[in-house]
Order: C-alpha cells, then structure tokens, then sequence
C-alpha cells in the first residue's frame, strides 16, 4: 500500500487548548466531539479519559498519565477558522455535576427555524445532561430526553428531524434507545422497537437513501439495520448481522456514506472487554471495514479469515481487500469515517502505544518506548512464541471455535510494526476499496493513539481531532488533497 503527501497542518499551538495553564491543557485529551456554527469550529473536550480507567478499576496509573492538578470537569473549546485568533474556551462543565466529557456534537435547526448547537455529555453518575448553544457562547442545559445514567453516542438528522442513540455509561445493555425531535428543547420522542427488530446499544447512524441506518452491537456480532420507509414507524430491516461474519467484530463504531454506499467500522471495547453478558474480555483484534450498498449487499473491504466464525442469513463473509487494521492488530477502532472532497478518509484507534505504556509500568520504566525487542523478549519468556500455539491464551478467554493460530499469526505480524508504526494511522480512498496512507503515526507524533474526530467544514477543510491521553489533544486542518 502506498503512503500520498496531503497539505495539513496543526491548529492547536498548545496540546489541549489551554496555553495559560499546561496542566489543564493536558487533561483536555480527546477532541471528543467537534462540530461548526458560523465562523468558528467547536470541540468538546473528555478529560483524564485514560487516567479515569486506571482509577476506576483502583490500580495506580503510569507517571505520565497523572495530571498535577486533577480536574475531570469537561470543556469546551472553540476556533475561528480564518486563522485570525487563537483558541477561545466557551464552557467549563460545573464540578458539581462530574461531566467528564461532551461525547457528541452537532448542529441542527429545529422546527422553530432556529441553529444551535447540540452537545451530549458524558458522566459516569446518575444523571444524563443536553447543552444548547444558538452563538456558541451562552449554553444552556435542555431536557436531554434520555434516562439517567445514559450518555448521548451520536446524533443524526434525518427527514428534518433530529435522531439520538444513547448508552448505558456503566453497564452495556442489549436493549435499543432511541430519540427523535423536531425541536429538542421542546422535548424527545423515544422510539419503541419492535419485536424481532433491533437489539443492542445503537453506537453509530447514517440517512441514506431515505432510509435511516443504525448500527447496533447485540451479543454475537454487530448488525446494521435500516427503516423500510423513511420513518422508524415504517418497520425495520436487518441489512447486516453477527458482525459480518465474525464475532469479534463487536462493535459498528463509525458509519459513513460515500458514493452511493454505506460503510461502516468495527472494533471492541478498549480492544478487549466484550458487550456479551456472558463474557467479560475477548481477545483483541484489527478492525474491519464493511461496505453496503443501496441493495442492501454487503462486502468486507478490510478484513481477515475471521477469528470466531459466525453463519448470518444477511449475506456471505468474504475475506477483504487488506487484512483487519490494514493489517496490524494494534488499529482496534475504525473509530473515524469521513466523506470528504470526493474520497473517503479513515482514522483508526491504535492501542500498540498504551499497551507499550502498560507493559512499561508493570517493569518500573517511565516512558513508552518499548521497542519490538523488548516486547518479544517478554513474550518469549512468557512462553509465547510463533512456535508455540499451546491454546492457553484461548482459555483465557473462555472462547469456543477461536481462530487462535490466525490470531497468533496477526499478533506477530502487528509486532514487525513497532516502534515506527506508535500512533493512530489515517487512509483516504477516491473508491472506497483501495486506500493509501495518509500517516502511519498519528502525525508524527506516537501519543497522538487515536483519531477521535473528524468535520468536513463548510469552509471546505477536513478538520482532524486526536485523542492524546499523554499530552492532550491535538486539531489538525487539511486543506488540499492532491
């Protein structure tokens, strides 16, 4: 695969926003949702987001994961896409209410004829909060339309209305939520599935065709679904099941229409903990990528022999172009699809460098620079090897049927990567199929693990967020596409 040269550049002088206080910069470290409203470009920022997991599960985090001065109190920042000013922040979330991030953000005009901007934020208690925003200055809490202890995944408009999925911040469900308004500050409509229709949390949607797509993560594989007519009270229709073939492909993160076809992401959560209620950790894996089109026929575009085989009555897994992640293990996510001056571009979650980070403070280093030697000293001692396929890492995972020498076989192969390949890739495409490399290292810049954001501005850029647990985000432009 060949890498092309694009004309980007880094709009965030200092990582995180926050060029007063570094300390605070820091802790803005996923561009968590980003959107526009006139003249200027928006990010909501999640905070400690990494460091978060290390407290929650009561085990000391990594020296360069701690913040001085802990602060999970999200924020929202916002740039004036002329260039002629630096960043502004809008919004600090009140410590009171423990939002810890704005997960998503879009902009909509409601039935009322009024532009606002919408973001759903994120907390970890009891409580789910809206925020509304006609000038991006003045921000107000509006009846967020979801049950408490939920957080808003993603927001579509679709047929003049707005559309919200929500999750369960704690604890994945097999259920299905989803909302729907003309004016949101008027109040949500939950719409009720049928049986034999939808199950599992919605993490992405697409209008396509008339139709609204949602793709949902049940026990057993991702499905998409679409309405038979325009509206959910039309009915539904399973387009893809059992994630397409394999199991492992949990989740349907990201989905994005391009030239007459739907596509769509998968991954895990955090690379390896499952929404089956039966399981807790699955094995980590490459994402694939999946295309649909406007017959509903699917084809896997990137996508290995799977690792626990799966029968759909949708279609017939094919293996893809490029193996799952473009053939490292590390790309967990398909966490950004993007359609944009006619290509498709692509930004993954690539983990290698976190798990370097974890590994490094299990043997008392500081920094993550593992290299591949190090870590195939390790595994070798460990007993791990090429020529050893002792299914003990299978029993680990209590899995049935598991691919595990192909699995092996993609471990290894994903290890010839590092240290270069630390940091989150980002592809483009003209078709759809064939993709070239954009970068290989999150932009030069190996902590840049993922992209987590991207907005195809009306100013004509592609404006790019990372999440960069280390040193905090980073907002790239790019701007010609040659």
């Amino acid at each position: 695969m060949s890498t092309i040269n694009n004309y980007y550049e880094k709009i965030t002088q200092v990582n995180g926003f926050d060029s007063e206080n570094l300390d605070n910069a820091k802790q803005n470290n996923y561009a968590w949702s980003m959107e526009e409203l006139g003249s200027y470009i928006y990010v909501g920022t999640g905070r400690n987001i990494v460091y978060q997991v290390y407290e929650g599960i009561g085990i000391p985090a990594p020296p360069i994961l701690v913040p001085e001065n802990l602060d999970n109190n999200a924020e929202i920042w916002r740039y004036n896409k002329n260039g002629c000013s630096g960043w502004e922040r809008v919004y600090k979330a009140p410590a009171d209410l423990s939002i810890m991030g704005f997960r998503f953000m879009i902009r909509f005009e409601d039935s009322m004829g009024e532009t606002g901007l919408y973001a759903g934020a994120f907390t970890i208690t009891s409580e789910s909060y809206l925020l509304w925003s006609n000038n991006g200055v003045d921000w107000e809490f509006i009846d967020q339309g979801i049950p408490g202890g939920f957080s808003t995944r993603t927001m579509i408009e679709h047929a003049g209305m707005l559309y919200m999925a929500a999750t369960k911040t704690l604890d994945e469900t097999q259920q299905t939520y989803l909302y729907s308004s003309a004016n949101p500050r008027a109040g949500w409509t939950a719409i009720t599935m049928p049986a034999g229709g939808p199950t599992g949390e919605i993490q992405s949607m697409v209008s396509f065709n008339n139709h609204l797509y949602i793709g949902t993560a049940p026990a057993g594989g991702f499905a998409v679904w679409r309405t038979r007519g325009v509206e959910p009270n039309s009915g539904w229709k399973m387009v893809v099941d059992k994630g397409a073939g394999d199991a492992l492909n949990e989740l349907p993160l990201s989905m994005e229409v391009f030239k007459n076809h739907v596509y769509v992401g998968t991954g895990i959560w955090v690379g390896i903990v499952s929404v089956d209620p039966n399981k807790t950790l699955v094995p980590p894996k490459g994402f694939d990528l999946i295309r649909i089109n406007d017959d509903d026929h699917w084809q896997v575009i990137v996508g290995s022999a799977p690792l626990i085989p799966t029968q759909p009555v949708t279609g017939t897994r094919n293996e893809g172009i490029y193996d799952s992640g473009f053939g490292n293990m590390f790309n967990a996510y398909c966490w950004q699809i993007k359609s944009y001056n006619e290509k498709l571009y692509i930004g993954t979650w690539d983990d290698a460098i976190l798990a370097a980070t974890i590994i490094g403070g299990l043997l008392g280093t500081e920094i993550a620079d593992l290299d591949l030697q190090n870590i195939e000293m390790l595994l070798r001692n460990a007993g791990i090897n090429q020529a050893n396929t002792s299914p003990a890492l299978a029993q680990i995972f209590s899995l049935d049927n598991f691919n595990f020498l192909e699995w092996l076989k993609s471990f290894w192969e994903s290890l010839k990567l590092l240290p270069e390949g630390y940091g989150f890739d980002f592809l483009t495409s003209s078709d759809g199929k064939h993709y070239c490399f954009i970068s290989q290292n999150g932009f030069c810049n190996k902590y840049n693990y993922g992209n987590r954001t991207l907005l195809a501005s009306q100013d004509g850029s592609l404006y790019i967020g990372t999440a960069n647990p280390f040193q905090g985000c980073e907002v790239w432009k790019l701007t010609t596409d040659n």
